[in-house]
C-alpha cells in the first residue's frame, strides 16, 4: 500500500507540476478467440489479435519502462488465451512481479474468475432477461462466477445499444440487488458509424441516457462516473486521443484506442472509463476522487 501511495505521488507530480505526459494505463488484446458472439464486438474470433507467451511478456514490460503502471486485458475473451501451455494468470503474475500497481481483466464473466491480485470487470448487458437474449443464457452463470470468484474487487459493465438503453433503472437495479460488485461501469456503443446508426443511440439519446444515469448516481447507486466525465461526455468534448493511455495488439501499439485512424469513430466514442481518465488528468476534482476511489476499492 506504501509503494502504491508513493507511485502517486510521484506521478501526481510529474503530471499535474511538471505538466508531463506520462504514461498511465496500458491495454492488452491478448487475443481475439471468445466464447461468446455480441453483436457488437468487431474483434471476436477474427485470427487477427492472438499474443504468444514471450511476445505478451515483451510487451508488457516495454509498457512497464515506458512508464506504465496499470494494466488490463481485454479481447475477445481474455481467460481463454493459452499459448504452449501458458495461461493469463502468469502474464497476471509477471506483471504484478516486475512493479505494475493494478490489473484489471476486461471479461464476459462466463469462466472462473480464478485468478488472484487482479481486478475484474465484468461485461453484463441489461437485466437478466435481455442479457440472455444478448449473450446466450449467461446470466446466471456470470453471477455464479462472481460469487465464488477469488477476489471481491469485481465491477460490472455494460455496453449500452438500442437493445438495452431503455431498460437502464432495471439493469442498475438488478445488479446492485446482488450485493456482488464494487460498482458499475458502462460504455456507450463505439463502432463505425453504419453500426452505430443501427445498433447504437443518436447524439440526442445519448444525452438523455447520461441524464438518467447520472441521476440513478445521484439516487447513490455505485455507478463509476464523475460529474466532470459525465458532462464531458454528454458534450462530447473531452481531448482526445489521450497520450497517457495506449493499446496494445501484436502487432502495433497504438495511443488511447484502435480507433485513432478513423476520425468518424473516435468522433463518437463512449468509452467512459478513458473519459473517467481524460477528466482526472485535467485536475477535475470530481473526476481524480472517482478515480481513487475506483482504484481504492479496487
Amino acid at each position: 500500500m506504501v509503494g502504491k501511495v508513493a507511485s502517486w505521488l510521484v506521478y501526481g507530480f510529474r503530471t499535474f507540476i511538471l505538466r508531463q505526459e506520462v504514461p498511465y494505463l496500458f491495454g492488452m488484446v491478448i487475443t481475439d478467440k471468445c466464447n461468446l458472439n455480441c453483436f457488437y464486438c468487431e474483434s471476436k474470433n477474427s485470427g487477427r489479435y492472438h499474443f504468444s507467451f514471450e511476445q505478451a511478456k515483451k510487451t508488457i514490460q516495454e509498457a512497464y519502462a515506458r512508464g506504465h503502471r496499470s494494466l488490463y486485458f481485454t479481447g475477445g475473451e481474455p481467460m481463454v488465451w493459452e499459448d504452449d501451455g501458458h495461461n493469463l494468470e502468469e502474464l497476471v503474475r509477471f506483471a504484478r512481479d516486475i512493479g505494475f500497481l493494478e490489473v484489471f481483466i476486461f471479461t464476459n464473466g462466463t469462466r472462473p474468475l480464478s485468478i488472484a491480485n487482479s481486478n475484474y470487470i465484468v461485461t453484463i448487458d441489461g437485466p437478466k432477461d435481455i442479457h440472455d437474449k444478448i449473450r446466450g443464457n449467461s446470466y446466471d452463470v456470470i453471477l455464479r462466477n462472481v460469487r465464488n470468484a477469488v477476489t471481491k474487487k469485481v465491477f460490472a459493465s455494460i455496453t449500452f445499444s438500442r437493445a438495452n438503453a431503455q431498460h437502464l433503472r432495471r439493469f442498475v437495479e438488478e445488479v446492485s440487488d446482488t450485493k456482488l460488485f464494487k460498482g458499475i461501469s458502462f460504455n456507450l456503443l463505439t463502432h463505425w458509424p453504419e453500426i452505430v446508426q443501427t445498433h447504437g443511440v443518436s447524439l440526442e439519446e445519448r444525452k438523455r441516457l447520461l441524464d438518467d444515469i447520472w441521476r440513478l448516481k445521484s439516487e447513490g447507486y455505485p455507478i463509476v462516473l464523475s460529474r466532470a466525465a459525465y458532462k464531458a461526455l454528454r458534450n462530447n468534448d473531452w481531448k482526445r486521443p489521450i497520450p497517457q493511455i495506449e493499446l496494445g495488439t501484436k502487432d502495433r501499439i497504438f495511443q488511447c484506442c484502435r480507433d485513432i485512424d478513423n476520425p468518424s469513430v473516435c468522433a463518437q466514442c463512449g468509452y467512459a472509463n478513458c473519459v473517467e481518465v481524460s477528466q482526472m488528468l485535467s485536475l477535475k476534482p470530481s473526476a481524480l476522487w472517482q478515480v481513487l476511489r475506483m482504484v481504492g476499492t479496487a
